[in-house]
Formats: C-alpha cells, sequence, structure tokens
C-alpha cells in the first residue's frame, strides 16, 4: 500500500507501506543474544553466610514527605493515549517504595497542619502520631531482652509482663504502675518496633558437609546401580509389564523410613528472639521437665502412594502395669505402640517392626528402603534380616537428610502442624 501524502491533518498518524517478511535466518542473524547470567554451583546457594539482622524500619525526613504527596496529589500518568489520570496510592507506593500504610497517614498528618511548623530535615512531624507514654522503659526492656538472649536463656510472654512492671516502678514511680496495663495492644507494638517474634529453637543451624555435591551424587550412583536387574530378573521384566517399575523394583517396594521425636508439648520448644535470626538457641534445662518426656514416630511411606505400614509410636517405659493396660485399650487400632527405656527405636525395635510390619507387605519381591545413619539401622542382626528378605537399604548421608529424605523434606514438618493443630482442638 502506498504511503500516505504529509498533508495529514493534526493527530492522524503517517501509515508506512507493508514491507516484505524477512527470511527466518536473516532476521535471527540481526540479533545479537546476551549471554545469561552464569549459574552458581550448589555449594554457594546453599552455604551462603548468613545476613547481618537489621531493622526494616525506616525514617523519612519531613520534606521527603511531602515531595512524595506533592506527587500523589499533583501529578498525572497517562491512562490512553489521548488521556491522563492521577496514579493510585498503591502506584504511588510502589514507585517510592514505602509501605501503602505510610501515605494515609502521611496525608493526615499533612491536613491537620502538622508539617508546617516542622523543619525539612525532621523525620517525625511535632506533634505527628502518637507518641510513646513508656519510651524509658521500653527502652531498658529491649536491652534487659537482648541480654538474657544472648546468655541463651528463654524469653516468653510473662517475662516481659514481669519485667516491664519492675521497670515500670523503676522509672516513673509506684503510682504509675497500675496506669500500666500491658495490655495486647502495647505487646503487639513492642514486638513489631523492635521486630521480634515467637520462634522454635533450633539448638545449632544445621551444617551441611563440605562436600555434600559429591556425597549425594554417589548416593544416587549407589541407587541407581543396585536398581539394574540382574540376571534372570532382566529377561522376565522383558516379557512382563514394567510401567509400574524403577529397574528391578516395583513402586510399592521402594520406601523411606524415619523416627521423629514428639513432644508432648509443643510450645515448650519456643522463646521470643529477633525476627531474621537463623539459629534460635536456648540453655538447656538442669531439670527434667515435661517437654523432656517425650515420644518417637517412626513413618514410613511409598513410592506409589499407598501407606501399607502403620505407623509407630515409641513411648518410654516398660509397657507393663495395670495403668498401662487400661491406657492401651484406647489406642486407636491405626496405629502400633511400642514400648523401650529411652523412647527411641532401637535395633531390637527394628528387627520386631522389619518382620511384623515390613516384610509382610513386600510380597517377597525385591525393595530399596532408604535410611538414615542411625546405628540401630546397621547392626548385623537388622542387616542380616534384610539381606535374608532382598532388601537393600539406601543409607542418606548425614548431614544431608534435610536435602534428599522425602520424608524430612515433605511429610515431617506437615505432619506435626497437623498433630499440633489436633492436640489443640481437643485441649
Amino acid at each position: 500500500m502506498p504511503a500516505r501524502s504529509s498533508n495529514l491533518p493534526c493527530g492522524r498518524i503517517r501509515i508506512e507501506p507493508n514491507l516484505p517478511a524477512l527470511p527466518a535466518e536473516r532476521f535471527y542473524a540481526g540479533i545479537k543474544k546476551k549471554p545469561g547470567p552464569k549459574r552458581k554451583p550448589l555449594s554457594d546457594t546453599l552455604q551462603k553466610p548468613q545476613k547481618p539482622t537489621s531493622n526494616p524500619h525506616r525514617s523519612y525526613t519531613v520534606n521527603y514527605k511531602l515531595r512524595v504527596l506533592s506527587y500523589w496529589n499533583t501529578r498525572s500518568i497517562p491512562y490512553s493515549p489521548t488521556q491522563l489520570r492521577e496514579p493510585t496510592r498503591a502506584e504511588v507506593a510502589a514507585r517510592f517504595r514505602i509501605p501503602v500504610a505510610n501515605l494515609s497517614r502521611w496525608r493526615k498528618e499533612e491536613q491537620a497542619g502538622h508539617f508546617n511548623e516542622a523543619k525539612s530535615s525532621q523525620c517525625r512531624a511535632t506533634e505527628g502520631g502518637r507518641q510513646r507514654r513508656w519510651k524509658a522503659m521500653e527502652i531498658e526492656l529491649f536491652n534487659e531482652f537482648r541480654e538474657r538472649r544472648a546468655m541463651g536463656r528463654p524469653v516468653r510472654r510473662g517475662w516481659f509482663r514481669r519485667i516491664s512492671k519492675d521497670l515500670i516502678r523503676k522509672h516513673y514511680g509506684e503510682e504509675e504502675v497500675n496506669q500500666f496495663a500491658f495490655s495486647n495492644g502495647w505487646f503487639r507494638s513492642f514486638l513489631s518496633w523492635h521486630q521480634i517474634s515467637l520462634r522454635a529453637v533450633t539448638n545449632k543451624a544445621s551444617k551441611l558437609p563440605s562436600d555434600f555435591s559429591d556425597t549425594i551424587l554417589n548416593w544416587m550412583r549407589f541407587n541407581r546401580r543396585n536398581s539394574q536387574p540382574r540376571g534372570e530378573e532382566e529377561r522376565e521384566l522383558t516379557r512382563s509389564n514394567s510401567g509400574t517399575r524403577v529397574g528391578r523394583y516395583r513402586l510399592q517396594n521402594v520406601c523411606n523410613m524415619d523416627q521423629t521425636p514428639v513432644p508432648y508439648e509443643f510450645i515448650g520448644g519456643h522463646t521470643y528472639d529477633i525476627k531474621g535470626e537463623k539459629t534460635i538457641w536456648m540453655q538447656a534445662s538442669q531439670s527434667s521437665g515435661w517437654d523432656k518426656r517425650q515420644g518417637t514416630i517412626q513413618l514410613t511411606i511409598f513410592a506409589d502412594g499407598v501407606p501399607c505400614v502403620k505407623p509407630l509410636i515409641f513411648f518410654r517405659g516398660k509397657g507393663v502395669g495395670q495403668t498401662i493396660l487400661t491406657e492401651a485399650q484406647k489406642y486407636d487400632n491405626r496405629v502400633i505402640v511400642k514400648f523401650n527405656p529411652t523412647a527411641y527405636a532401637n535395633s531390637e525395635n527394628m528387627v520386631s517392626w522389619i518382620e511384623e510390619q515390613l516384610v509382610p507387605v513386600l510380597e517377597v519381591e525385591p525393595t530399596l528402603l532408604a535410611l538414615d545413619l542411625f546405628a540401630g539401622h546397621r547392626t548385623d542382626e537388622v542387616l542380616d534380616i534384610f539381606k535374608a528378605n532382598d532388601i537393600t537399604i539406601s543409607v542418606i548421608p548425614g548431614g544431608c537428610t534435610g536435602l534428599i529424605q522425602p520424608l524430612d523434606v515433605s511429610i515431617n514438618r506437615p505432619f506435626k502442624d497437623i498433630l499440633k493443630v489436633s492436640q489443640l482442638s481437643i485441649l
């Protein structure tokens, strides 16, 4: 189509003539592709140094606040080729990278005249916002909190209440103690201002072995090598339908077993600490508390997703006596309960588990069982039973369970969350 004349009415656009399309090789030859980012090694990705904990709260000068409000009130952004509109509050917050709630508060402070008498470099407007009534007490309370956590001592809500009452008496006198109610609103504000939250105790950060990538590759090669059919098995698998197999193993014969401790009191391992801390450690108590008396749950999962083996629970004790017999009548028939002196699985428990639960569901087929490095899994008696039943154990390398053990990666955490909710719902 020929080009239109240059004498066009104002506002019209010039339409260029249609050009023949370029061949694909010529089109792509003119495009210089930029190299993508270089892939980082797995060791650098998983072993980054911890970032220092910082307070995300920012302070803004009055001059900066007025500049943001001026942009919000007077600026216009394109809405269509011929129309403009005012930016929304969310668009202004995204442009200046500030919380949305700040804009509404700053507009109210400007309308109330709080910025009129303030200096341009001042961060807080005169009489702007609610004044902190117990500022001296809050500063000392936060300092004592940091000192207590540095010693590994637990901090709960009761500690904040007790110490804050003492500090109110110290800074403001006895008559002000009754005025300070330690309300939920004040406590939430104090935690938010100092970036404190209720954290689960981790004792120590998990540490991967220095050569964990090679260790995991060797473990995967072991599984692949032992999954290859052997002799007569290869010919038999060729004749049969191998759609539900991984090499010589059926999906229902590829399984993973692991034990996880479950405390009776879930909140016992929690303390208030600064947000962003990677390791939440707490000094051990000298007395045998309620959190020490716990059980162990042993779970087994299969590659086909069918739960063929019941969960096994270990409690501390001998499992004898009238009280235990009465309690046993209330056990759910979907779980199996055992007792031992430590509430942890041992080689004797492993032998009974293999003979009573695992072997009956394997249907005399070769089996691949993934286990961790627990000593009770690798005694001579246990290994002999595995060999007699054609069970190949795949020992997960130490320190790598959080990366490659399915139960640790995907099952144990949601299982404990469900168990916690179920426990709280009946209390």
